[in-house]
This record gives C-alpha cells, structure tokens and sequence, in this order.
C-alpha cells in the first residue's frame, strides 16, 4: 500500500520524474514526462534523455551522487529527438523493490523562456516606440511652432493698422488662439521630456513679486473678457528675490490660473502666496488659487493630474483641452521638492494649493529652522480669504443677494454688447451665465433665462435683445424683500 502510494504520487506529480537504474535503464516516467518526452517506460535509456549530461564512461550511480540536489539547467531530448529547456535534479531513493534508485525531477522550462523572449522582445518594441514617440513629438512640435509663429507675427502686422473695432476684435480672439496652440506646443514637448526623464530644473537669482505679476498679467486679458474679478496677493515676508527656476514657476503659474480662469464664469479667481517654511536659505513657498467655477466631484479629483485626462468627457467637449497642463504642472512642482492638491465641490469652485521650495540670497538666510505656524497647510485652508471666498460663491447664487445682482448685471451687460457685435459664442456664454445666476429665482425670471438662452443658441437677434432687456429691468425694479 505505501508504494502504490508513492508510484501515485510520482505519477500525478506536475514536474517531469524519470526513474532509473545504476545501468542507465529507465524504470519509471510519470505521466507529464511521457506527455513531454514521448517516451514510454519500457523502452528509453537515460543516455537518450539527457544525451549532454551523460557521455557514456561515467558511472550513474557516481554521477548522480555527485550532483545529488543540486539544480541543473540542461535540454532533455524526445523521441523524435528534439529537445527543450528543463531544470532538473538528480537524487537518491528507494522505490519498489529496487532500493536507491536513481531519480531526474525537472520542470519544462519551454514556456517560461518563451515568456522571457518575448517580454525581452516587449521591451525592445517599448524602446523603440518611445524613441520614435520623441522624435515624433519634437519634430510635430517644431512643425506646429513655425505656422502659429507666422499666423502671430502676421496678426500683429495687421493689428498695427486696423482702426475698424470689430476687425480688431476678431484679431484679438487669433491672437488668444495662437496662445492656446502655442501652450498646448509647450505642455506635449515638457510631457514628452518627462517621460524621457530629460527635464531639468535650472536655478538663478529672480524677483519674485515680479514673476506673480507677469503670470497675472498673462491671465489677466482672459479675465477680463469673461468679467472676471482676478486678483493677487503676495505675503510682506517673502524676499523680494528667491532662487529658482522662475520659467518653470510662471509656467506652473499660467497653467493654473488659466485652469481657473477657464472653469469660472461668474465671480472671480484668487491668488495668495504665504512663506510656510524657511531651513538656512531654503524657503518653502505655498500659493492658493481660488475660484467660483463649476467645482469637482470627488471621482473627478481623483482624475485630475494624469496625463490626458480631464475630469471627464463632457468637460474635454465644452472647454478644450488636452489634459497635459495639469500633468505637467505636478510634475514640475514635484521636481521642485512640493506637492500640489485641491479641495472642491461640484457647482461651488474649488482651491488648487501647491508648494515648492526656493532658495535665498545670504542676507536672507537664518541658522534655525522657522515654521510659520500661523500659516501651515492646513490653516491656510481655513484662512480668513478662502473662507470669504467659500462664502461669496454660495452668495453669488443666492438669487437677489447683492453678490448675485452684481453678477448679473455684469454679465447682462457684456451680453448685450455680444449680441449687438453678433458674437453669438460669447454671447452664449454670457446667457449660460444668467441662467445659472437666476436658477434661485421665481418661475418666470427662471423661463425668461431660459428663452434668452434659447434665442442666443438660435442666433435671435430680436428676441435675444427682447428678453436681455426683460431681464435687466426685473433686476432693476426687483422687490426689496427679495434676500
């Protein structure tokens, strides 16, 4: 019974086992080995399976004493003798009614180095495509650089000496395209050295302040065209000139106040930047962008810094985008030894807060480590600003409440002034606006909004006016008691 036990054990057994005698005889091949080697029991020598291992002279039972244990890499041949790879032991036992027999216990190692050359063949393939992605990407940027170059400095030839406003107007809204492209450009080739690891990250002395108010000034033309409060405010603490990368900071910068400035269509966008940490003459610096935009849900977030998404679909349709920017702006605060985050709410804007560490000039330095603690990570969410601003985006909705009117009458304003122009896209933004600041109101400013809407998206002109105005006059003459 305990050697039929055995004989079903070797038997069942997942390696390949070959039993044989001190006179090379094969006594035993278990179910897998026959399966693989096509031999059966009673007809095989050993010498005819692993032909390399044994030459003939040496004895077995030497052989197999002298490489008892020990794993060897060789081929075993089949029948029809070719061969594959196998890992194989030699050993000792009793089996039967043959005491220490000799036993091979291998494994078919074909699948596995199949599996090995064609990871090794994946790995080459990765190579080569992500060499011919960057060439790709440098040649397609280089491409699109030298038209867009030419369609700027032409506009700027043109816009010299146009007088007609509307003429003018359009040639403003190229201009602002050729910016888009132009960053767009930038983001694929930042990507593009990223992932090659090729960025590199060149420190000089600059002025800061001079820095945050060149990337407001870049933003700034946006906001204004959207009517748009946009303002800044840098700490009194902050050296005047910090050493950094200040490229790659405005950059950092620019991407994320036109993220903002582009998800916000009533209210404003804020910047405030605190020192939160200083060790000798390195500065942490912490900024907070703040807006009144459509805000995030919690699955959105989780998309948001990953290259080529956006927070989803219906957001890359209505507003562009490529998905890189915010990417490429982790990135780069990252390598800036910071991190980045945002807290938002769907419909109630949300707070983009990053840092990065900066280095000082000698005068600036100090011998002990100085945290600010009056404005730490977490105070600075909870600052008096943000707080206020988490307020009056609630505000702005509160149909009647004086944050409301005034964003309404703004947006009523610059819609009016669209549709007498018959810029119909940014008259429908405008009405998309005046949708969304009277949806607190009673049913019939609610209906009249909607109308507006409607007119605009048909390109209306009389009606569109009709219902502006309609508009206008409920806001003017609106009951005192309305809150």
């Amino acid at each position: 019974m305990k050697n039929m036990t055995m004989a079903s054990l070797l038997e069942n057994n997942l390696g390949i086992i070959i039993a044989f005698d001190n006179k090379g005889v094969v006594r035993l091949i278990n179910k897998i080995g026959r399966e693989d080697l096509q031999f059966n029991n009673d007809e095989v020598m050993i010498t005819d399976i692993f032909a390399v291992l044994f030459d003939g002279e040496s004895s077995y039972d030497e052989f197999v004493n002298a490489m008892n244990g020990r794993l060897i890499k060789t081929v075993a041949y089949r029948k029809n003798n070719t061969c594959f790879p196998i890992a194989v032991r030699f050993s000792k036992m009793s089996f039967e009614d043959i005491e220490d027999i000799n036993v091979a216990a291998g494994y078919n190692m074909q699948n596995e180095e199949d599996a090995i050359k064609t990871l090794k063949k994946a790995e080459e393939d990765m190579k080569e495509a992500l060499h011919a992605r960057d060439e790709f990407v440098a040649n397609i940027t280089h491409e699109l650089r030298t038209p867009v170059n030419g369609i700027k400095g032409h506009m700027k030839n043109l816009m010299d000496t146009e007088t007609d406003s509307k003429r003018k107007y359009i040639m403003n809204i190229i201009m602002q395209c050729c910016g888009n492209m132009e960053k767009i450009i930038n983001n694929l080739l930042d990507f593009s050295k990223m992932e090659a690891g090729k960025f590199e990250i060149c420190e000089k002395p600059f002025n800061f302040r001079a820095c945050v108010q060149h990337a407001m000034e870049t933003s700034s033309v946006i906001a204004n065209e959207k009517g748009i409060r946009f303002n800044s405010f840098v700490s009194d603490d902050i050296p005047e000139t910090v050493i950094g990368d200040e490229l790659r900071i405005t950059q950092i910068l620019n991407n994320i106040l036109s993220n903002a400035l582009k998800f916000t269509s009533v209210g404003y966008v804020t910047l405030e930047v605190y020192k939160t940490h200083q060790r000798e003459d390195k500065v942490e610096l912490t900024f907070l962008v703040t807006d009144t935009g459509i805000g995030m849900s919690e699955e959105d977030k989780q998309k948001l810094f990953k290259s080529f998404s956006q927070a989803d679909s219906s957001i890359t349709r209505k507003y562009g985008g490529t998905g890189l920017g915010l990417y490429v702006t982790k990135q780069l605060v990252e390598q800036m030894h910071g991190n980045i985050e945002v807290e938002s709410e769907k419909g109630k804007g949300s707070t983009f807060t990053f840092s990065i560490r900066v280095g000082v000039e000698e005068d600036e330095a100090i011998d002990e480590p100085v945290s600010m603690s009056n404005f730490s990570i977490e105070s600075l969410k909870n600052h008096s600003l943000v707080v206020a601003a988490k307020e009056e985006t609630e505000l702005i909705y509160l149909f009647g409440s004086q944050e409301n009117k005034r964003e309404l009458a703004g947006s009523i304003e610059k819609l009016i002034l669209c549709i007498e122009m018959e810029n119909w896209q940014k008259a429908e933004d405008f009405a998309e606006n005046v949708k969304s600041l009277c949806s607190g109101a009673e049913q019939e400013v609610k209906s009249k909004s909607f109308r507006l809407l409607m007119s605009v998206r048909k390109e209306d002109y009389e009606k569109a006016i009709k219902y502006s105005y309609e508009i206008r006059d409920d806001l003017e003459n609106m009951n005192q008691n309305v809150i």
